[in-house]
């Protein structure tokens, strides 16, 4: 391009270019307002895009959800999932040495002898007249005998005294008061069915007919419940106060529905005891009524990091690490990095804890914490930060929740070093016969409107290690106290289950 070579020329080009500029003026600002738009629109687009990448791994973290990497039960798994501790491996399936078996064996004493010969002979066809008979062989059929309601008439009889003439009359046992009523072994059968078996009382009335032929009525299966209920008082009260000064209890809570309304059973246990009430709160509402231990607790307490739980300053507080384990697992499956590495930190303290039964020596607490603050700043860098919402809490990750909550229980989560277990096997366990209930066929719905304020209710069981007679004799001494020939240790009733509430209804149970 040639340009020119005098000034006038350059002002009359530069005066043509400034009035082509003031010609595209108004183009070129709509150009730089859509730019500015479309800007805006890749921001919001961007924050978009991050909410539903979070809300895609929320969704897939359900969708993948187990018992490894979540509360639900083992059940719920479409396949089977390795345990979220390891388990030792190795040994043979089946039976191990010195397991009892329930072989069946013959037995020397028989209730009856059945005798099969032949009455004619089978070579010449004499009929058999004296000859004597000789066992061959034998064969002992178990099995039970025909069904049937025995009814005991009690007669107060009465006579004349033939010295002084006056009349003397006898005097019903302590249990018999009604003209017509049902005996105790009936009463435990019913009790043990609804609660111990987890059989609906529709079930209950329905087997009861169809092998007894009686007809047990929706009020005597209420009244049977209650007897329990008042026997059972003083066990209650005893299994309360030795959890109380267990050194270590596990506390646990878990929902379900009666009748379209939440509900929360609240358990309590240690090796050995087990106590269980319910209520319409979940936090600590519910743990300041009378019915739960862990007000006046002072020892060592292991639950999960419900924050209620932490409100309560007389006891020592450990978080159950089981819970922990899965959620770090889900972290896992989702490609965290720092999840990985404070999972096997936490299984290599529970292995340095002798599987968490014993503490870990106090010369490595420091390396221990040093190591739990270098995993938890690793955290804080790889989790994204809080999303700001205009109204309520920041959103955040699963993965920041977590965060939060292993900065601020610290102390809790390591507990290793106070002798506490690691992990808390009892509560999870003693309290799924109330999920059973629901999932066996008993939807605990209302089967008459005046039954929403009723007495408080109750529902036991049995310790696992009784066998089944033991346990309908324990049952059947708190019906017929009386009853000399029961001895019943207080382990019988070692697993109590109270459930208690202001207002329930019929089908609780």
């Amino acid at each position: 391009m040639d340009l020119p070579n005098d000034i006038a020329t350059c002002h009359r080009i530069i005066l043509e270019l400034a009035t082509a500029l003031e010609g595209i003026k108004p183009q070129l600002e709509g150009y730089i307002n859509q730019i500015e738009g479309y800007i805006h629109q890749i921001e919001v687009q961007r924050g978009q895009i991050s909410q539903l990448e979070l809300r895609v791994k929320e969704l897939e973290s359900q969708l993948n959800q187990n018992s490894r990497n979540s509360s639900r039960p083992p059940s719920a798994d479409w396949k089977k999932s390795k345990p979220a501790f390891p388990r030792s491996s190795g040994g043979k399936i089946g039976g191990k040495k010195g397991h009892d078996g329930g072989t069946l064996k013959m037995v020397a004493q028989v209730d009856k002898v059945e005798s099969h010969y032949l009455a004619a002979c089978k070579h010449c066809g004499k009929a058999h007249y004296q000859e004597p008979l000789n066992v061959q062989a034998r064969r002992q059929v178990f099995d039970i005998p025909l069904p049937r309601i025995e009814v005991a008439e009690h007669q107060a009889l009465s006579w004349v005294c033939c010295s002084c003439h006056r009349e003397n009359r006898g005097e019903f046992p302590a249990g018999v008061t009604s003209a017509v009523q049902y005996g105790p072994r009936l009463q435990t059968m019913s009790v043990l069915m609804n609660n111990v078996y987890c059989l609906p009382r529709n079930k209950v009335q329905q087997i009861f007919q169809d092998l007894y032929g009686v007809t047990l009525n929706e009020s005597t299966l209420q009244n049977q419940q209650q007897a329990a209920y008042q026997a059972l008082a003083e066990d209650e009260a005893y299994i309360k106060s030795r959890l109380s000064q267990s050194p270590v209890v596990h506390f646990d809570e878990t929902g379900f529905y009666v009748d379209k309304q939440r509900y929360w059973e609240h358990v309590a246990s240690n090796e050995r005891y087990t106590h269980l009430f319910v209520h319409l709160k979940r936090g600590a509402a519910a743990h300041e009524q009378h019915l739960s231990i862990l007000p006046e607790f002072t020892n060592r307490a292991v639950h999960d990091c419900l924050a209620s739980y932490f409100l309560f300053k007389l006891c020592q507080h450990a978080t159950c690490n089981s819970h922990l384990l899965r959620e770090l697992t889900a972290l896992i499956e989702q490609g965290s990095n720092w999840a990985k590495q404070f999972h096997a930190f936490l299984l290599d303290l529970y292995q340095r804890s002798e599987n968490g039964q014993s503490s870990i020596p106090k010369k490595q607490h420091t390396q221990v914490q040093a190591t739990y603050q270098q995993l938890l700043c690793l955290a804080d860098k790889e989790e994204p930060p809080p999303i700001p919402k205009p109204r309520g809490n920041p959103q955040k990750t699963k993965g920041r929740n977590l965060f939060d909550r292993l900065g601020k229980h610290q102390n809790a989560v390591l507990a290793f070093g106070s002798m506490t277990p690691s992990r808390s096997p009892q509560p999870g366990r003693t309290r799924h016969p109330t999920h059973k209930n629901q999932n066996e066929g008993q939807r605990m719905l209302p089967h008459y409107a005046g039954c929403k304020n009723l007495c408080p209710r109750t529902v036991f069981c049995i310790d696992c290690p009784q066998t089944p007679i033991q346990s309908l004799q324990g049952t059947l001494y708190r019906f017929d106290r009386r009853n000399p020939g029961i001895s019943v240790s207080r382990r019988l009733t070692s697993y109590i289950f109270f459930w208690i509430a202001g207002r329930f209804n019929p089908e609780f149970l």
